[in-house]
C-alpha cells in the first residue's frame, strides 16, 4: 500500500479528493441545468455562490430545501459552507425555519449527510469560519458527527490549516488523541497535508495532555506524524516534530523510518535534518533553534557560579601579605557579582497570561497572534521561549549562564552584567600578567616548586583570555544589534532567511534578483538608525507593557 493511500478524505469524484485537491463542491454535476425545474436550478446557484440570484429564487419560490440534494447528498447548506458565505447560510436557515414548524425536522436538516456522512459542519470546519460553525451549533448540528472514515471537525480543521476550527473543537468535547477509524489524529491529518499553523497549535496542547501519545504514534497504516510530515516534504513541520520529541527511528510501514522516506523521495534538507546531528552548543545557547529543547534548569548557574569563584581564587593564589593590593579585586568582583544577581532574578518581561479562555482568544484575533501555550495576544517582536515556557517581549535570547531570558525589560542589566563581567576579567588578566613579572611571592608551600606556580598561572592566563574573547565579541555583537535596532534573535532570523532565498534563486538561476546590501549601505543604516534604535532600547520594557496593556478583547 502506498503512504497516499493511507488517509482517506472527501471524496468529489471517486478518484478526486477535496481536500485540498478540488476548489468547488459539487463540480461532479455534469447534467445540464435544467431551468423548468427550480430545485436544480437552485442547487447549482448554491454551487456557484451566486447569493442574489440564489435568494432571489427562494424569495419567489417556497421550496423545502431538506429535499432538494443531488446525486451525492449534498444539500445548498453543504455548498453554503463550502463556499464560506455566511449570508447564505442564514438565508437558507431562516427560510427552512419559517417553513418548518418542527424543531426536530430543522434539526435533521441542519444534520443532513452526503453519502459519505459528511455533514454541513465538516465544510465550515474545513473553512474555519467561525461564525459558520457557531451558527449551526446553535441550531443543533451534532458536533461530534464523523463520517465514513470517522473524521471529526478537528481532524477536518487540521486539514483545512485552520487552528480556529481545532480550539472550537476542543472547546466543544473533542479530544487531541480522538482519531478516526483509521487510527489517524488530527496531527496525522496536519503532517500529512503539511499544514504548519495547524501543528503549531496541536504540538504544544498535546505537550499538555500527557503523555505523548499523538506524537509518536502508530496509525493502522504503520505511520506516525513524523512519517507523514515526511512525505509531505515540508521542511518546518519536519523541524517542529523533532524539537517536540518526534522519535525518528521509529519504523512504519515497510520497516522504513521517516529517514528512508525522505532518502526515498530526494527530499535532501529533510534527510540532513533526520540524520545529521546538530552542534550541541547551538541548542545551548538558544541563539539558534535545535532540534532538542534544552530544559531550564539551576545546572547553568553552578557552573558559572563555579567560574564566579575561580576568578575570586585567582585574585588570593599570587597574593603578597600586604591585604591593600586585593582591595580592588573585591570591588570588581562585588559590582559583577550584583549584576549577576540582578540579572538571574530579573523579569525579561514575560507576558502576562490572560485570564480568558484559548477560545475567547481565536475568536477576537487572528490564529498567528496567539500562543496557545502562554494563553497571550502576542505582540510583534515577542517570541515564546521553549525554555522558561513563556512569551518575552522583545526577545533577545535566553542565556543559560543566567538560566534566564533576556527581554526588554532587562535587557540594559544584561548589557551592565557584561561589561562589568569582561571589566573583572581584564583586571585579573593583568594582574596575572603582573604576577608573572614579579615573580612567586605567596607563601604557600603549593607554590615551592616553581613549576606549579607557573603551571597555574599559564591556565589562569589561558581560561581569562579565552572568556574575556568570547565575551567581548558577545557585547560588541549586543551593542551593534542595539545600534541597528535588532535583537539576536532577529539577527539569526535574517541570516536564515538570507542563505534560504539565495539558495532557492540560486536554483532558479535568477540569483541576480535578490537585492544584497553593500557594505556602505549598511554603514549608512547604521549610522541614520543608531539614536532612534537607542532611544527606543531603553524605553522597550516601559513601551511594550503599554502595547501589552492595550489589547482589548
Amino acid at each position: 500500500m502506498q503512504l497516499s493511500s493511507s488517509i482517506s478524505t472527501i471524496q468529489v469524484e471517486e478518484d478526486n479528493n477535496l481536500f485540498p485537491a478540488n476548489p468547488m463542491i459539487g463540480s461532479h454535476i455534469q447534467q445540464p441545468i435544467d431551468h423548468s425545474s427550480p430545485e436544480i436550478r437552485l442547487l447549482c446557484l448554491a454551487q456557484s455562490n451566486d447569493l442574489e440570484q440564489f435568494s432571489n429564487l427562494l424569495t419567489s419560490r417556497p421550496l423545502d430545501l431538506s429535499a432538494i440534494q443531488n446525486s451525492k447528498g449534498f444539500t445548498v447548506l453543504h455548498y453554503a459552507c463550502f463556499n464560506n458565505s455566511y449570508q447564505m447560510c442564514e438565508i437558507i436557515i431562516n427560510h427552512q425555519e419559517r417553513r418548518e414548524n418542527n424543531s426536530l425536522n430543522m434539526e435533521n436538516f441542519i444534520n443532513s449527510a452526503t453519502i459519505d456522512k459528511y455533514t454541513p459542519l465538516h465544510f465550515a470546519a474545513y473553512r474555519g469560519n467561525l461564525q459558520i460553525l457557531t451558527l449551526l451549533k446553535l441550531k443543533g448540528a451534532i458536533l461530534k458527527a464523523t463520517n465514513k472514515q470517522g473524521l471529526n471537525i478537528m481532524h477536518i480543521g487540521a486539514q483545512g490549516d485552520q487552528p480556529i476550527s481545532i480550539v472550537f473543537a476542543l472547546a466543544n468535547g473533542i479530544k487531541l488523541i480522538d482519531s478516526d477509524l483509521n487510527g489517524g489524529t488530527a496531527l496525522h491529518w496536519a503532517c500529512y497535508y503539511g499544514q504548519e499553523s495547524s501543528a503549531n497549535y496541536l504540538l504544544p496542547l498535546i505537550e499538555q495532555k500527557k503523555p505523548y501519545y499523538p506524537l509518536n504514534s502508530l496509525d493502522s497504516h504503520q505511520y506516525t506524524p513524523l512519517h507523514l510530515a515526511v512525505q509531505s516534504g515540508n521542511t518546518k513541520l519536519v523541524k517542529k516534530l523533532l524539537i517536540y520529541g518526534a522519535d525518528r527511528k521509529i519504523k512504519g510501514q515497510g520497516n522504513k523510518t521517516p529517514a528512508d522516506i525522505a532518502q526515498e523521495n530526494d527530499f535532501k534538507n529533510i534527510y540532513n535534518l533526520l540524520t545529521k546531528k546538530r552542534s550541541f552548543l547551538i541548542s545551548y545557547f538558544n541563539l539558534k533553534q535545535g532540534l532538542k529543547r534544552v530544559r531550564k534548569n539551576g545546572l547553568e548557574l553552578m557552573r558559572f557560579g563555579g567560574f564566579m569563584i575561580f576568578l575570586l581564587v585567582s585574585y588570593l593564589l599570587y597574593m603578597v601579605d600586604d591585604f591593600i593590593p586585593i582591595v580592588p579585586d573585591y570591588i570588581f568582583f562585588g559590582i559583577t557579582l550584583l549584576f549577576f544577581i540582578l540579572i538571574v532574578c530579573s523579569n525579561p518581561g514575560y507576558q502576562i497570561r490572560r485570564k480568558e479562555p484559548l477560545y475567547t482568544l481565536i475568536t477576537a484575533f487572528n490564529h498567528q497572534d496567539i500562543c496557545p501555550i502562554c494563553n497571550v495576544v502576542k505582540l510583534p517582536r515577542s517570541k515564546h521561549c521553549d525554555i522558561c515556557q513563556r512569551c518575552v517581549l522583545v526577545y533577545d535570547h535566553h542565556c543559560p549562564w543566567i538560566n534566564n531570558c533576556v527581554g526588554a525589560q532587562n535587557h540594559l542589566i544584561f548589557i551592565s552584567f557584561l561589561i562589568s563581567l569582561l571589566a573583572s576579567l581584564i583586571y585579573a588578566l593583568f594582574k596575572t600578567i603582573s604576577q608573572c613579572l614579579v615573580g612567586n611571592q605567596n607563601e604557600l608551600e603549593i607554590f615551592d616548586e616553581p613549576l606549579i606556580f607557573w603551571a597555574v598561572l599559564s591556565i589562569n592566563i589561558l581560561i581569562e583570555i579565552i572568556f574575556a574573547s568570547g565575551i567581548t565579541l558577545l557585547l560588541l555583537t549586543q551593542i551593534q544589534n542595539i545600534f541597528l535596532g535588532q535583537t539576536t534573535f532577529e539577527r539569526f532570523a535574517i541570516q536564515n532567511q538570507s542563505v534560504t532565498m539565495r539558495s532557492d534563486m540560486g536554483n532558479s538561476n535568477n540569483s541576480s534578483l535578490i537585492e544584497v546590501e553593500s557594505p556602505s549601505q549598511k554603514r549608512d543604516r547604521f549610522v541614520r538608525c543608531s539614536c532612534k534604535n537607542v532611544f527606543n532600547f531603553l524605553t522597550n520594557g516601559a513601551t511594550q507593557r503599554k502595547k501589552e496593556q492595550a489589547i482589548r478583547i
